[in-house]
């Protein structure tokens, strides 16, 4: 018979006690159960979120764009984010990106509204559930902006009381995030601040505040500055120092060089607004019509006419009476004038408005580093050429000497920077592949470890044979003749060789014995055991 250690073995198990056949077959399960554990969880590759937490509508719809890509996904239970391997995070990403996402400003819109209520929802869970309708649909209608890729809206709402004459005013606050690279303008701010104050009752716009995803607010138009001015008034001053501070800077690095100038305007403004109406008539004028209306009336004492006396001239060489005098004197005297002119009166009326943001100061500020010369050394720039600087800079700001406008340029080197040192690249441990490669290199060591500390001894163990009580010695010595009959002799002692016989082994030394000639000699331990059999037969 040809020697087959799997039959043996299965011998040897089979030989076994059915517990321990039991307890054996429950290990082995256990160990590979474990090992299937462990290959399965070094084969799993890493989940990475998608994006952040989304709608179950939205949700829906991505898992189609990613079972149409052939990407894997899973939802995990905890948190309810979208998951996909983290090899395929990119890919998928992508594959979104075409669809519209991430579809920001989320939550759940009025969409809610449309759902089956509960019974008993108390009036204040719905006026609650209203509310945050209303703030997600007004953040997703922001975050349709072109500038902003995300949205919250936050609202304050006073409950409104029969009791009260007055509540408190609703007032709103919205987070924008950007774009990278991206600022709002002021007609955006504007929009968004109008937007959110138009859509609740009763909420002023002063009262809407706009923030950025770092925490700048954006919407502070009427709060006034530590410079004395109000926000807008202060970013309308910061406006126009730019503007001019970018003339400066575009009329002198064409001939000094880029970086070779830095330039700082102060711009002093008077926002004070003044209206005022003036009436002025023109001196010159021109007589347009004239009525003169005279009336004399004398009496005189012979009773003539009246005017005689005076319409008649006295006779030439005539001698004054003095007594016509005194009858003169005594006669009724009327004499009246009136004279009516009218001249052409040219009358101006101007109403003047003084537009804020007058212009009082410019103070310029302006250096100017030094030069190469032929030999490649930095030197500094003589008087003329300066002059000629600050002859440029004040006609690219309008200098005016009646405003009291300064213009200071100096010549001074730069510090050159220090070289910016390149970033550290990331350690062997930070890097994805490493811990891939880790995991797979425990994964394998385990099952190793699982195979030759635990599966080879069980399997030994299960399979080492348990054999039968010692035969009779007459059939042990028929069989060990038999096995010398047919020229193959066992190194066993021979009670009748010899007068004296050595003693009997006892059970344990006689499975011993056996054992090791099994080892030392399989093909007669093989004889033997076919005689047996033959015999029993």
């Amino acid at each position: 018979m040809a020697d087959n250690p799997v039959l043996d073995r299965l011998s040897g198990f089979a030989a076994q006690p059915v517990t321990r056949q039991l307890s054996l077959l429950a290990g082995f399960a256990a160990s590979v159960a474990l090992a299937i554990g462990v290959v399965n969880w070094a084969s799993t590759p890493s989940y990475e979120p998608v994006y952040g937490a989304m709608s179950p509508a939205d949700n829906a719809t991505a898992i189609n764009v990613l079972q149409t890509s052939g990407i894997k996904y899973r939802m995990e239970p905890g948190t309810g984010l979208l998951e996909v391997p983290y090899d395929d995070v990119l890919q998928a990403r992508m594959a979104l990106a075409s669809e519209g996402f991430p579809r920001n400003g989320g939550g759940i819109g009025f969409e809610s509204l449309y759902e089956e209520q509960e019974m008993g929802l108390s009036s204040f869970m719905e006026q609650a559930r209203y509310h945050r309708a209303v703030e997600a649909e007004l953040g997703r209608t922001i975050a349709a902006m072109d500038s902003v890729s995300a949205a919250r809206v936050h609202l304050a709402i006073a409950k409104q009381s029969a009791f009260m004459r007055r509540g408190n005013e609703p007032s709103a606050s919205v987070m924008v995030n950007l774009l990278p690279g991206v600022r709002l303008n002021d007609r955006q701010l504007a929009g968004i601040i109008h937007l959110v104050a138009s859509s609740i009752p009763n909420l002023d716009s002063d009262r809407v505040s706009v923030v950025d995803q770092a925490g700048k607010l954006l919407s502070s138009q009427g709060e006034d500055t530590d410079f004395g001015y109000t926000s807008e008034q202060f970013r309308l001053a910061q406006q126009f120092e730019n503007s001019l501070n970018d003339r400066i800077m575009a009329i002198l690095e064409p001939i000094l060089g880029p970086g070779a100038v830095r330039a700082q305007v102060t711009a002093d403004m008077d926002f004070t607004r003044i209206e005022s109406t003036n009436e002025i008539y023109d001196p010159t004028t021109v007589l347009r019509s004239e009525q003169t209306t005279q009336d004399i009336t004398n009496r005189g004492a012979g009773g003539g006419n009246a005017g005689d006396l005076v319409a008649q001239p006295p006779q030439q060489g005539a001698v004054p009476d003095p007594n016509a005098q005194n009858v003169a004197q005594n006669v009724p005297d009327r004499e009246s004038l009136k004279e009516t002119r009218n001249y052409e009166v040219n009358k101006t009326i101007s109403h003047t408005r003084r537009v804020p943001g007058t212009i009082q100061k410019l103070s310029v500020a302006v250096v100017v580093d030094y030069v190469l010369d032929e030999n490649g050394e930095r030197i500094a720039l003589d008087q003329a050429r300066i002059d000629q600087i600050t002859a440029l800079v004040r006609e690219a700001i309008g200098f005016s000497a009646e405003r009291g406008d300064s213009v200071q340029v100096i010549n001074s080197p730069f510090v050159a920077p220090a070289p910016l040192e390149p970033l550290p690249e990331p350690g062997l441990l930070e890097q994805a592949w490493v811990w891939e490669v880790g995991r797979g290199a425990l994964a394998a060591i385990a099952v190793l470890a699982l195979i030759f500390a635990v599966l080879r001894p069980m399997i030994r163990y299960s399979t080492s044979y348990i054999p039968p009580p010692p035969p009779a010695p007459s059939r042990l010595e028929n069989a060990m003749a038999e096995a010398n009959t047919g020229g193959e002799t066992l190194a066993l002692s021979n009670p009748s060789a010899g007068t004296m016989a050595p003693p009997k082994p006892n059970y344990h030394q006689s499975v011993a014995m056996a054992r090791n000639t099994a080892v030392e000699q399989p093909v007669r331990a093989a004889y033997v055991v076919k005689n047996w059999i033959a015999a029993d037969g």
